[in-house]
């Protein structure tokens, strides 16, 4: 009987997916843009250089970031020394998602089985008699390491189309009721449910869908955590922990997507527009110490969300087609993505700042390991570590997206090249996007195709860009323009034709709590780099020849108000260096900008309290003693410095 019932439920599940029109319909029905293919974009310049840098780093020897990742990760029957606990699963799923995004985007043979390895091993350990995964836990929230393990077998499904991936998936989740998944971190997996209904077509996965973000918002006791919550429809200031407020304020929006009823996108908007309102930094990410805590110039962000933050306002501009959201996602990345790493990708920080004017493993003073703030290649935990090696390949995946009418749509920018079938007659075409961006003005993007195709082609307008200039073949396109918005170019396109696209970048003064000033270009925000002396923590049991363990102090001075005149921005000029290396590089940015300041005497690193000699970034002075003449320093982007002074002092004598 057994028998009868495993043989008609594999029948009826290849049925849904056989009926399902999944070449033309997998996408959500309610979404503007869709993404490509992984392997339809290609890096080039600087992205290409530090997706390779990452690959030589810890992305490709994550096991020098110690437990965890020097275990055998999902590849086994129980990770070692984990027999209940869900969090390596978690930690070493983030990992594996994010080597196998890099493996395809890099054409690396060797990350792709690194992940293979690990996805294979899960398909060929089904249990026979229920259909789920075998990697079955007993603590609470043991099933939310699913949600982001699972984004493995979703982008090798985009790229093979493999139906044993989705019949697979498909009984697993099947096996579950909708409660299963209505607990905090556990509703993440209505993520891949619902990409399940978009391929099958399973009412039931829909319905489980609905029901468990249903049973989420019924009970406080799915939401609390030491007496936080999370209420994304209501007027509630958000105060729970970032990483599972951001996971889980795409779901109804995922939910909108597929069903159309507005209220869950509603909702999805009111929960990031609050979180914004009230924890955004200078950085690109909200404050998340690990929770919610605020803006100050202290205000600090847990690393896990420089790849949680993408992803999920990656959903939100490919549902709504919101171009703002494009503006936020580049901001998070190349400043607060870019600025908790070296350069070379081989040490992280846990919790990094906009301030932060010292980096050792006594240093921070957020709270949980003193550690957390100094640049190693793993933490006392290994979440961010984990996460870490997805940011960047979320924001290079992502630059690409597809529109209706077989249209494409260039939604993030950056040196790449795109490959993709458009317009009616699905007309291969490839566009060269040429440029230096984030740095420079200009993107020219270059068409190649056989013959003239029209379709729809949509360009990003950045909101922070009032005098966009866009030309096609030298000729200055004659419409309007409007920053803020998706700009629609619908013609017959031929081969060798030229897109430029101009972006003047002004820079601008952002203002922040206590008097605080910051200095912002185009996507980049700007900061003071502090000189530092850099010792090497050979003690640190994660500490290698390779991969140091590395502590950071000031060695020069730090303690500067911004001097800004009376008029805009008096006093600031743009330098345009002849630099031409890796432009994130210590040294290298072909953009700096000069600023007066005043040198302020009653500022000085903060003693930890109890403690012998620990060090931290203090908050500005509560009245600012400055002594001297005015001076000027030279700002470098944020995502090129180690220790920096982003938020400044304002002077107002």
């Amino acid at each position: 009987m057994k028998t009868i019932i495993k043989t008609l439920s594999i029948f009826l599940i290849l049925f849904f997916i056989s009926c399902s029109e999944e070449v033309q319909n997998e996408n959500p029905e309610f979404n503007t843009f869709n993404k490509l293919q992984i392997t339809a974009i290609q890096p080039n310049g600087w992205i290409e250089e530090f997706l390779i840098r990452q690959k030589d780093g810890l992305t490709g020897n994550i096991e020098v970031a110690g437990y965890p990742y020097d275990t055998k990760m999902w590849a086994t029957e129980k990770i070692k020394g984990s027999t209940k606990a869900w969090w390596p699963y978690e930690q070493t799923g983030y990992y594996i998602d994010g080597a196998n995004r890099l493996g395809h985007l890099l054409n690396d043979a060797s990350l792709k089985e690194k992940a293979k390895v690990q996805t294979q091993y899960v398909l060929d350990h089904i249990n026979p008699e229920t259909g789920r995964v075998s990697t079955n836990l007993a603590d609470r929230w043991w099933r939310w390491p699913y949600a982001g393990f699972f984004r493995t077998y979703m982008t090798d499904y985009s790229e093979t189309k493999d139906l044993k991936i989705v019949e697979a998936l498909h009984k697993h989740y099947l096996t579950f009721t909708a409660k299963d998944f209505a607990d905090d971190l556990e509703l993440a997996n209505v993520e891949e449910i619902c990409w399940l209904y978009g391929i099958t077509k399973d009412e039931k996965l829909l319905e489980m869908a609905e029901e468990a973000y249903r049973i989420f918002k019924s009970d406080i006791e799915n939401r609390n955590r030491a007496g936080s919550d999370i209420q994304f429809g209501a007027d509630r200031q958000p105060d729970h922990h970032v990483v599972v407020y951001l996971e889980l304020v795409k779901i109804p929006a995922i939910l909108y997507s597929h069903t159309g009823k507005k209220e869950y996108l509603e909702e999805a908007l009111n929960g990031i527009k609050k979180a914004e309102k009230y924890n955004m930094l200078i950085s690109g990410l909200p404050s998340s110490t690990e929770h919610f805590t605020g803006i100050s110039e202290l205000s600090g962000t847990e690393t896990c969300n420089t790849a949680v933050f993408p992803h999920t306002f990656g959903y939100l501009l490919r549902i709504t087609g919101d171009a703002n959201l494009g503006d936020k996602i580049e901001k998070a990345v190349f400043n607060a993505g870019i600025g908790s790493i070296t350069k070379d990708f081989k040490s992280h920080q846990y919790f990094s700042a906009p301030n932060q004017f010292i980096s050792t493993l006594t240093s921070n003073d957020y709270g949980h390991n003193p550690g957390r703030m100094a640049f190693l290649p793993g933490h006392d935990v290994e979440c961010c570590t984990g996460n870490v090696n997805r940011f960047m390949p979320y924001y290079v995946e992502q630059m690409w997206l597809s529109s209706e009418n077989n249209g494409l749509v260039a939604s993030l920018f950056g040196p790449t090249t795109v490959t993709a079938n458009v317009g009616e007659n699905q007309m291969p075409i490839t566009i060269t996007e040429a440029t230096n961006y984030p740095f420079s003005e200009n993107v020219e993007f270059k068409f190649q195709l056989e013959k003239p195709t029209s379709f729809p082609f949509y360009i990003r307008i950045p909101a922070w860009s009032s005098d966009t200039q866009l030309t096609v073949n030298g000729k200055t396109v004659d419409a309007e323009i409007t920053a803020g918005t998706f700009f629609k170019l619908e013609r017959e396109f031929s081969n060798n034709d030229v897109i430029l696209l101009t972006m003047p970048m002004e820079v601008t003064t952002s203002s922040w709590p206590n008097n605080g000033i910051g200095i912002e270009r185009g996507p980049l925000v700007y900061s003071y780099p502090i000189s530092e002396t850099t010792t090497i923590a050979a003690d640190y049991e994660r500490s290698t020849k390779e991969f140091p363990a590395l502590e950071m102090q000031p060695n020069t001075d730090w303690n500067y108000a911004l001097n800004l005149s009376e008029g805009k921005n008096s006093g600031i000029e743009i330098i345009k260096t002849k630099e031409n290396g890796y432009a994130w590089d210590t040294g290298n940015s072909p953009i700096k900008i000069r600023v007066p300041v005043k040198k302020v005497t009653n500022w000085e690193l903060k003693e930890i309290e109890n403690t012998d000699n620990f060090k931290t970034t203090p908050e500005f002075p509560k009245e600012l003693q400055t002594e001297g003449e005015t001076e000027y320093i030279e700002l470098v982007p944020y995502g090129s410095t180690l220790l920096r002074l982003t938020v400044f002092p304002k002077n107002n004598d």
